[in-house]
């Protein structure tokens, strides 16, 4: 193999939020460091109806916890329900965080 056909690959570790034991979600976890050495762990999983749920965190059972956390307010608490309150501006609509 030539030397750019190797840097292609990417090795990412598989991880992990459940809601319950029946109801569990897969996705990405990345390590790395922040821009002061520390370390930290990120995670994107994808739920389901297209959406995703992403956390950041020092080390990977707050990560975890964290996630499940999220997990089962999405699905449970309906967290995605609401669109939230909106401005209509020129016929668009814009959403107010």
């Amino acid at each position: 193999m030539k030397k750019k056909e190797k840097e292609r690959f990417e090795i990412c570790e598989m991880f992990m939020a459940k809601a319950d034991k029946d109801r569990c979600f897969f996705g990405i976890i990345n390590r790395f460091e922040d821009h002061d050495g520390n370390p930290a762990v990120f995670s994107k999983i994808v739920m389901p109806d297209d959406g995703y749920i992403c956390a950041q965190s020092t080390d990977q059972k707050t990560l975890g916890n964290n996630l499940d956390e999220m997990c089962v307010m999405i699905l449970d608490g309906g967290l995605h329900n609401d669109t939230g309150v909106a401005v209509e501006i020129n016929e668009e609509k814009f959403f107010i965080n």
